[in-house]
């Protein structure tokens, strides 16, 4: 049954490298939670019919959008070609830089996004442009079926990394409200959960026969899903509990090890033999042949595998070898011979071919940095005994990462649904309809909010040490008051902390907590090393004439996707407002 009372449920996965959506009636999921509706997209000027699309943005030259994925390619392009792109905003695979900024100075909702030719706009401009497109989209496909649903009864859910930080979480809820989506509509998924819950819900034959479905996801088993996506590889480790809901066994873990490395140690490779700067005035100035390059690059990192003895054969823009020789006065094969690649590519006219295994090195980093993580995360206490590997994600379906994981992890089961790509975004739709399915959570850090505890010599530096006129008591600066600690098992909707504040002041209305995160178990103050701001705590408190009048007991609940906060005034029991904001 679903929780969701929600006529619809619509998904949007909004992805490093390609984007897409799907949607499903209440009354569908009930009766089969896979039949979901995807969305298809003509994939420009190639006439094929996609079912995601590039993560691509066009803005004109008075910064109003323009288009969105194919037919922002497309008609760049066309106007590179023309030569009229200067004054354009061409954003591409730009969800990527949300990962790891957090604390001051990082995420906020003025930080700036650089487009393909490092011209900026506002961040939070292009990533509600991008999710305002989608949902028109998603509206404009169910108005055409005729479903007759009005926008008030649809659940949206958006998808993100499971190792984002709570700042980026914000950033992605903020950039869908600015869409036109009501914040009391929306819900955050985190994508390798979102994954495992359609691998659960796949009939046996799906998940590769031989009663592995059953085994898979029967009571008391353990299983890694590891979701390669175009930006991050982003892993959880699940247990199924006896009643069938998740519980996850160690906090979600990964890095930015997906799909684009590749392509990014492509660039590299290419950068070595013509040089950084022809390569910036490439991507500059001939755009759209940069873009086809790797449109074209893409497509090839899906047809090599561990035994492709051939030499990899594929089209490089004549522009790019032209603009070399042209700046150097060098001719481009003689370069290569002085280079590492000698005898490893040959570069003639519009094509590059690359000796395989010299091809297979660009995977490298991606794969070794995957493999050396699972690793130590299986190796972990926690999750012992885990004997599947369930593999989702666009990069998932890369030949050599199947093998790699296949031959590294050979006594483990390896799984890898048909369609890796699409387990995100289906799985989005059955978490919108189900979202108490993942039970409990692991903590990612250690959280607490900055204070001004009472003094205690036995425990406190006596340099911290205050008087406050107020209430004529010592106290202790910055203090780090406890919420929860790093590896902590969260159950969801469930208060996990519940602590008490005083105001210092007779005169204050509210209290503003700096709120913190560390990596280690019990942090003492918030200045040490480990200890990093991301976020203020704002919490109201009543009038009255004595400070104990007025103190507040503050829960935080971290059992879910994103952090919640409820305060009351401890003497009359009474909620008070309490918000948690990360940006600025």
């Amino acid at each position: 049954m679903a929780d969701c009372e929600k006529l619809l449920v619509a998904a949007i996965d909004f992805g490093t490298t390609y984007s897409g959506y799907a949607f499903s009636f209440r009354h569908d999921f009930e009766n089969d939670p896979l039949k979901i509706s995807a969305s298809t997209w003509n994939a420009g000027s190639r006439a094929l019919v996609s079912l995601k699309a590039p993560t691509t943005v066009l803005l004109d030259k008075n910064e109003k959008f323009h288009s969105f994925g194919y037919e922002a390619e497309d008609h760049y392009s066309q106007l590179a070609e023309d030569n009229d792109h200067l004054d354009w905003y061409y954003f591409r695979r730009f969800k990527m830089m949300l990962y790891g900024k957090e604390g001051k100075g990082g995420l906020s909702k003025k930080v700036m996004l650089k487009d393909i030719r490092d011209r900026e706009l506002p961040a939070l401009k292009v990533f509600s442009e991008a999710i305002k497109y989608l949902k028109g989209h998603l509206l404009m496909a169910l108005d055409k079926r005729g479903a007759g649903v009005k926008e008030s009864e649809i659940e949206w859910v958006l998808t993100v990394p499971a190792i984002w930080n709570d700042p980026a979480k914000q950033f992605m809820r903020v950039a869908a409200e600015e869409a036109g989506i009501k914040g009391d509509q929306l819900k955050i998924a985190l994508e390798p959960e979102a994954a495992s819950l359609y691998c659960k819900n796949l009939p046996v034959e799906k998940l590769g026969g031989s009663g592995q479905g059953f085994t898979c996801f029967s009571k008391g088993s353990k299983y890694l899903v590891l979701d390669a996506g175009g930006g991050t590889v982003d892993i959880t480790v699940h247990e199924v509990e006896q009643d069938g809901h998740l519980k996850e066994l160690d906090k979600a873990s990964g890095g930015s090890w997906g799909g684009t490395t590749v392509d990014e140690s492509f660039q590299q490779m290419l950068i070595k033999i013509v040089g950084n700067e022809v390569m910036q005035e490439f991507r500059s100035e001939n755009t759209s042949d940069f873009v086809d390059m790797f449109r074209e690059f893409e497509t090839k990192k899906r047809t090599v595998d561990q035994t492709t003895k051939n030499k990899v054969t594929m089209k490089i823009p004549i522009a790019l070898k032209e603009l070399f020789e042209t700046n150097t006065g060098e001719d481009l094969n003689e370069t290569i011979e002085q280079t590492n690649y000698n005898g490893k590519l040959v570069w003639s006219g519009d094509k590059l071919r690359v000796h395989p295994e010299t091809f297979r090195q660009l995977f490298s980093m991606a794969l070794d940095s995957t493999i050396e993580h699972v690793l130590g995360l299986i190796a972990q206490k926690s999750c012992e005994r885990t004997s599947t590997i369930i593999m989702v994600g666009g990069f998932s379906e890369s030949p050599l990462l199947q093998s790699k994981i296949k031959e590294s992890f050979s006594k483990m089961r390896v799984i890898i649904p048909p369609d890796a790509g699409l387990s995100v975004l289906k799985g989005a739709v059955i978490f919108g309809h189900t979202p108490r399915a993942i039970k409990a959570r692991r903590a990612k850090y250690t959280y607490g909010v900055g204070s001004n505890s009472k003094f205690d010599s036995k425990i406190h530096d006596e340099s911290r040490k205050f008087f406050n006129e107020d209430d004529k008591t010592y106290y202790c600066r910055n203090t780090f008051s406890k919420h929860v600690t790093k590896g902590d098992l969260l159950e969801i909707d469930v208060a996990q902390s519940d602590q008490p504040y005083s105001p210092m002041s007779l005169t204050q209305t509210s209290i503003m907590f700096p709120f913190f995160v560390s990596d280690d178990t019990n942090p003492k103050y918030c200045d040490e090393p480990n200890c990093e701001q991301i976020g203020k705590m704002s919490v109201n408190i009543p009038k009255g004439n004595k400070v104990s009048d007025r103190t507040v007991r503050v829960k935080l609940i971290f059992g879910g996707t994103e952090i919640k906060v409820e305060a009351t005034v401890e003497h009359t029991k009474q909620v008070t407002e309490a918000t948690l904001n990360y940006l600025d």
